[in-house]
């Protein structure tokens, strides 16, 4: 992928990033999923990527690499694609804690709370647990058989999660993915951005009606106090331009989220 938008020096800038990123939240997208990952705004996920660039202008390969083994919100559907076609075939020598199945056939989810409490994928997707064993707890997903040193390092981190209360797990709950942007701070950014257009409308107004700038004898015309006017008003026609195109794709990314909700409403309806 990085490949597709890097330059011939093997370095990506922001705006080919963005071209990469916009492509490939197409996918969700058609599927009516884009709110899931972040919605169809790119730049809280540029911004992300760019925080390995050691505040360089372009990104260079095992930067984008860093940044996508954590598994960004805008690109976890691609690393979850890839997991779901490597755990297919795959069968761990382990029995269900829930329906008892052996061995578990792809996705196998330990518990992380509780000792030797192995879930297959059709239990955990529909939400079954065991008796007394909730779903409330840390969970480990292997699409692969377990190593030794993987299950050393699970029972390190059960035992430590023996002694914290559900008060800890509340105030500290397991993410799979990076997260980019929530939807408060779409909202937020959205009100921002709506009281930063009112103000540069304002003032593009103010000096586009300017009797200055209107009306006046050729020597008004060439006073550098006029120039620097003019030279203002159009940087603000620019950076309303700008703002416009993110307030756009502020919209489109409301317009999915009510979409989002309308499905949620139905399957509760149903």
């Amino acid at each position: 992928l990085f490949s597709q938008v890097a330059n011939s020096g093997g370095l990506c800038d922001q705006r080919h990033l963005g071209v990469l990123l916009h492509e490939a939240i197409q996918v969700p997208r058609q599927l009516g999923e884009v709110a899931a990952f972040g919605g169809s705004n790119v730049e809280p996920s540029i911004r992300s990527c760019f925080r390995f660039s050691n505040g360089k202008p372009a990104i260079e390969a095992s930067q984008f690499l860093e940044w996508a083994n954590l598994e960004p919100q805008s690109m976890v559907w691609l690393a979850v694609l890839h997991r779901v076609t490597m755990a297919e075939q795959v069968k761990h020598q382990t029995k269900c804690s829930v329906c008892r199945q052996c061995p578990i056939k792809g996705f196998r989810y330990r518990s992380l709370k509780h000792f030797n409490v192995d879930i297959c994928q059709t239990c955990f997707l529909t939400g079954r647990a065991s008796k007394g064993n909730k779903l409330h707890y840390p969970i480990m997903e292997y699409y692969t058989p377990t190593t030794s040193s993987e299950n050393m390092r699970d029972f390190a981190t059960t035992l430590k999660n023996k002694f914290r209360s559900k008060q800890y797990f509340s105030k500290h709950p397991q993410r799979g993915y990076l997260p980019v942007q929530s939807v408060l701070e779409a909202d937020f950014s959205e009100t921002i951005l709506q009281g930063e257009l009112r103000r540069l409308k304002w003032q593009h107004d103010e000096a586009v009606e300017s009797p200055t700038l209107a009306t006046g004898s050729p020597e008004s015309v060439q006073d550098p106090h006029n120039d620097e006017l003019l030279a203002e008003a159009r940087i603000l026609r620019q950076h309303k331009s700008r703002l416009e195109t993110r307030m756009q794709i502020l919209e489109d990314h409301n317009k999915q989220l009510e979409s989002q909700l309308h499905r949620l409403r139905e399957l509760l309806l149903q």
